[in-house]
């Protein structure tokens, strides 16, 4: 009886540590609904208004991907790049490794990060630098929001963490803002990233 009942209780201390684990982690989201787009760390979110300019869909036999162009109420663009692997194939690297990748990025620099949602700026050839949020949910997905300047994207940190938090690297003031159409897109998806650069690998599920 009194192995019985040791067993049960280190059973119960399992499962309350479990619980307290999964309640104490940040949950984020990144999402656009009709004409807002929202980002979020557990209660706190930030939402910006938005109208859909244009829509593209990219599709690769490991990889799909949906470029929505947004335009903000200044007028400028920003750009949600939400992507999904096919199930046999996941990402093979870290959510910034990641994003350095698609953007083909000479650096990349983490300015805050909570779980799964970080804040990057990426210095892409040109040398200017882009602000990105990025998120993965999940080994299969990856979503990137990139274009705002440096004071809306601090505004955004700010507003997901009450003013409460240290930015990990120093934020780059002079990030580009996207105003031409034509060259919104800052993404460089391609057969070879996948199938040479090894940016997608198999997935371990059967």
């Amino acid at each position: 009886m009194i192995k019985i009942a040791l067993i049960l209780t280190i059973v119960i201390a399992v499962i309350a540590a479990f619980i307290w684990y999964i309640s104490t982690r940040d949950t984020s989201a990144l999402i656009l609904d009709q004409e807002k787009l929202t980002v979020s760390i557990n209660k706190n979110l930030s939402s910006l208004n938005v109208e859909e300019v244009e829509k593209k869909s990219l599709e690769f036999n490991t990889l799909q991907v949906k470029q929505t162009i947004l335009k903000r109420e200044d007028e400028s663009l920003i750009v949600l790049e939400e992507t999904a692997t096919d199930d046999r194939y996941q990402y093979n690297f870290s959510t910034p490794t990641s994003a350095y990748m698609a953007l083909n990025a000479r650096e990349i620099n983490i300015i805050f990060q909570s779980n799964n949602l970080y804040f990057l700026q990426a210095k892409l050839q040109s040398r200017k630098m882009l602000n990105v949020i990025a998120r993965q949910s999940d080994d299969q997905s990856l979503s990137m929001l990139y274009g705002m300047n440096s004071i809306d994207f601090q505004q955004i940190i700010s507003d997901l963490t009450e003013n409460e938090t240290r930015l990990e690297n120093e934020l780059t003031p002079d990030a580009i803002t996207l105003s031409d159409l034509k060259n919104a897109l800052q993404t460089n998806w391609s057969t070879s990233l996948h199938a040479i650069d090894g940016l997608i690998t198999s997935s371990d599920k059967e």
